[in-house]
């Protein structure tokens, strides 16, 4: 009976402290489509939508290599900015500058469109005339950066978030925008919708960069290999804490089995296990 309730016990003190690592929410990754799809038309609406209208904000579209980034960085589970942000070149494969934006909270309330409105609701601390900030607005300010025409967003599930103390099982949220905006001037100029639009379609109020005619490209010596790798994503496991408890304690778990049983077929060695 003592052999029964030791064996149980082990495995319960396994069970509860490596099942939080198992436990997570089902989010979305950079290539499903309605993902892309989210971010790019909730950018969009909040873009179209800013006052005073802005007459050279471009509409925006995504961009692989930033998604990337994002993903690479949010895997950290870190509340702070990627810290190749001030490294020019570090972030994307052509811009030289790339912009940032985290939302983070709990995993099963977490939607493109809150954490979007979370950041475009900053407006209220944000005073165009002045171009000044009565509170946090560096969130709205880079979503309507009327020159930010490429945006890449990604999401990861954190049992914990470094720099932020007491919320677990998070849904980390970061999106990066090229080129990068929050420079020390206005995030776009005022005017009339679309009016300052050079060659690009205008959509939904929006200069839609994508279709301004392009200068014919010179052919490449080699097809393109795309090798290009963010800096923020090394080749190894992430493991957070819950990760690290498996590796160790299960290990140990098993070890300490193992020797029970040879102790108790020493002692008793009559004694079958089923």
């Amino acid at each position: 009976m003592k052999i029964t309730f030791f064996f149980a016990a082990l495995f319960l003190l396994d069970f509860f402290t490596c099942f939080p690592a198992y436990v997570q929410y089902p989010l979305p990754d950079i290539e499903e489509a309605k993902f892309i799809e989210d971010c790019v038309r909730a950018h969009n609406m909040f873009r179209s939508k800013v006052n005073p209208p802005a007459s050279n904000m471009f509409r925006m579209s995504w961009d692989a290599a930033l998604a990337k980034s994002a993903k690479a960085w949010a895997k950290k589970c870190k509340f702070d900015h990627n810290t190749y942000l001030k490294m020019r070149g570090k972030m994307h494969p052509t811009f030289s500058t790339v912009g940032e934006n985290i939302w983070t909270g709990t995993a099963h309330i977490f939607s493109v469109d809150a954490a979007l409105r979370a950041w475009f609701n900053e407006v209220s601390s944000y005073d165009f005339s002045t171009n000044m900030c009565t509170d946090m607005c560096g969130h709205y300010t880079q979503v309507v950066w009327a020159e930010s025409y490429k945006v890449g967003c990604a999401v990861h599930f954190c049992n914990t978030v470094e720099n932020f103390p007491g919320l677990f099982k998070a849904a980390h949220f970061v999106c990066n925008y090229g080129p990068a905006g929050n420079y020390p001037r206005k995030p776009y100029k005022e005017g009339q919708p679309c009016s300052r639009c050079s060659n690009e379609k205008c959509v939904d109020k929006l200069c839609d960069w994508d279709t301004q005619p392009q200068p014919p490209r010179p052919r490449p010596p080699r097809p393109p290999v795309p090798s290009y790798v963010p800096p923020a994503e090394h080749p190894r496991p992430s493991c957070d804490q819950y990760c690290l408890s498996v590796l160790i304690l299960r290990p140990l778990f098993l070890v300490l089995s193992a020797g029970a049983v040879l102790l108790v077929k020493q002692r008793f060695p009559h004694t079958f296990f089923y």
